[in-house]
């Protein structure tokens, strides 16, 4: 039987990720139609389970095509209430599903917290859920934590890690914003994880202190390889002031933005890429992927992540003359 994988979509401004083993999961669904257009490419016809982080429109749009597709088999599908969400998009999504699950198209369940660590589990690979303690979920976006602090919908979200034989392979963590890390940490969690996708897509997080935020998740993960999912001139990511503090915190880290921020290239390359994946790309053909989408092969004691080093390095030296990934921090010589 061959490794299962972990691929972690360019949607452009949003987070997909598909593991790939004896069973098919979805984590989060991105905001269009990227999630499909992967699964029609790879040729999968039946989804197992989908979970969903929380009602951010650009990590669910793109389930309402997946489940109107007539060429995928949905299982199951998990994912937190959220009554301040009140977007068509999210509005839309709970009405799809709840006539598919009354149909029997699908199951549709309301609830996804810690207590369903390992009930997702495929052969190889466990499915840890870090967060939400049943605690906060029951609470929900609105209110406060035990502390007083404001909870969001990204406060609350679902925080997933892939472990196999021990090892911490990655961590999504949707868009969880400074309170919700707090809550984590301060319940003893432990976060480290060999790749870690970070929250918010390089961006605000709700976070007084960015910098601070970042050094803290960098920190807390101990990754490896750090990867930004973001879409080319969508708000701004990643923020300097991240990559910088996660550099700063993690030395040897390696970073992987799927499009190729304008922070990093004020201009498309003129070529079309050649050290791409080969997997479905959203930003592939208006030439906007730095690593595109990533797979990571979830091997027993580490991960084999593509694209290769040697082959995205020579990309980013020669189209992202000011990239942030490879730029001399300031006071390191």
């Amino acid at each position: 039987m061959p490794e299962p994988t972990l691929a972690i979509l360019d949607v452009g401004h949003g987070n997909c990720a598909i593991l790939s083993d004896d069973k098919v999961a979805v984590i989060d669904a991105g905001p269009g139609t990227a999630l499909l257009e992967f699964l029609a490419r790879e040729g999968i016809k039946r989804v197992h389970v989908v979970l969903i982080s929380h009602a951010d429109e650009d990590h669910i749009k793109g389930l309402v095509s997946l489940i109107e597709s007539q060429n995928v088999t949905l299982d199951l599908i998990r994912i937190n209430s959220d009554s301040l969400k009140g977007s068509p998009t999210w509005n839309d999504l709970i009405f799809v599903l709840d006539e598919a699950n009354k149909t029997g198209k699908l199951r549709f369940e309301v609830g996804l917290t810690t207590n369903d660590s390992d009930r997702f589990n495929t052969a190889s690979i466990r499915i840890e859920i870090l967060a939400p303690s049943p605690g906060l979920a029951v609470k929900g976006p609105g209110s406060e934590d035990h502390r007083g602090r404001k909870l969001t919908s990204n406060s609350n979200s679902v925080v997933v890690r892939l472990v196999r034989d021990g090892t911490s392979h990655v961590i999504l963590p949707g868009d969880i914003d400074e309170t919700g890390l707090q809550n984590l940490l301060e319940s003893g969690q432990d976060l480290r994880a060999s790749v870690a996708v970070f929250p918010h897509h390089g961006g605000g997080a709700a976070s007084s202190d960015l910098p601070r935020f970042a050094a803290e998740f960098s920190r807390a993960t101990g990754a490896e390889s750090l990867i930004f999912s973001i879409g080319r001139g969508r708000y701004d990511t990643p923020k300097p002031e991240v990559v910088d503090a996660a550099r700063r915190q993690l030395p040897k880290v390696r970073i992987l933005c799927t499009q190729l921020s304008e922070h990093c290239a004020s201009q498309l390359p003129k070529l079309d890429p050649t050290h791409l994946t080969g997997k479905f790309s959203r930003g592939l053909e208006t030439r906007r992927c730095c690593s595109g989408t990533i797979v990571l092969t979830l091997a027993p004691t580490r991960d084999n992540v593509l694209p290769l080093v040697d082959k995205h390095l020579r990309f980013i030296s020669e189209s992202a003359p000011s990239a942030l990934c490879t730029k001399p921090l300031a006071g390191q010589k």
